[in-house]
């Protein structure tokens, strides 16, 4: 049995530099796709990867459309597709598990969508 715990987005722990700057500790950047119904949309490197865990990713569907997602490594992504991708209601934020190798996502809207077209994807654990 899997304990289930919140999702707990991928943190950046500080790093002390002696004499020279530091960089304090920060949340890892989020990847937002501006999507459209109209094609495919691919997304920038989704930060924070690590072959041991960090192996969930949370997606924030922020328009009134449904969105279609699919998964892979950055520059070889399969176009996400109406018919074949993974869909997240609109206005939903759902967490998935990915293969620790997924680094980048694609997606389509399947209607168009209002004003928000944000498709917000954060890597992170837990459910």
């Amino acid at each position: 049995m899997q304990d289930t715990e919140a999702f707990a987005p991928v943190y950046k722990r500080t790093v002390i530099n002696a004499g020279s700057s530091n960089t304090a500790g920060t949340l890892q950047t989020s990847v937002t796709v501006t999507a459209t119904n109209a094609s495919a949309t691919a997304s920038g490197v989704i930060a924070g990867d690590n072959p041991n865990g960090n192996c969930q990713i949370q997606i924030a569907n922020t328009t009134t459309a449904w969105a279609y997602v699919n998964f892979g490594i950055l520059g070889a992504v399969t176009a996400a597709t109406v018919a074949a991708s993974y869909p997240v209601a609109p206005g939903a934020v759902v967490a998935v598990s990915v293969d620790p190798e997924v680094n980048a996502a694609s997606v389509i809207l399947g209607s168009a969508p209002g004003t928000n077209t944000a498709v917000i994807f954060t890597r992170g654990a837990g459910v």
